[in-house]
């Protein structure tokens, strides 16, 4: 019983001494921040040879612009999401270079789309690998499809 209790009354003093060196405050007095990591980007800024600075996912991927959407207003529904697929995302961080706003909008069928600038943005299912533009120009579902560039206005 004797030794039952010394090993208690151990193991109560070391919890006491590590609460207290965990009290949350530094050797200055001050408490302690603990702050997350920075969330990774979802929107980035690349470099294309024939466009100059362009609007990529993280993987590298194309990011499109939808001519009648200005403004914020989702007009690519239906049929036009399969050779334009949303760019979806639970997140709207903008990577180093990128000079507008990104954010989130809720489309029709469910599902966060990556905005920038207020306009939503999309890929293009013939951009097969990174660093492709093949919608660039394109003429479909009323409208024309450019890549989006960091200087897209609102």
């Amino acid at each position: 019983m004797t030794r039952r209790l010394s090993i208690l009354g151990f193991s109560l003093g070391v919890v006491i001494l590590l609460a207290a060196c965990g009290s949350g405050t530094n050797p200055s007095g001050s408490a302690h921040s603990a702050s997350a990591p920075p969330a990774a980007p979802t929107v980035l800024v690349a470099q294309d040879m024939t466009l100059g600075s362009i609007l990529t996912d993280a993987s590298g991927r194309t990011l499109y612009q939808f001519s009648p959407e200005k403004g914020g207003k989702i007009a690519c529904t239906g049929a036009c999401l399969t050779p334009w697929p949303a760019a979806l995302s639970s997140s709207a961080v903008a990577g180093a270079g990128v000079t507008g706003t990104v954010a989130l909008i809720t489309r029709p069928e469910g599902g966060q789309q990556l905005t920038y600038n207020t306009w939503p943005l999309y890929y293009f299912f013939k951009d097969t690998a990174p660093d492709q533009t093949n919608g660039q120009g394109v003429t479909a579902f009323g409208g024309d499809w450019h890549v989006a560039t960091p200087g897209l206005q609102p």
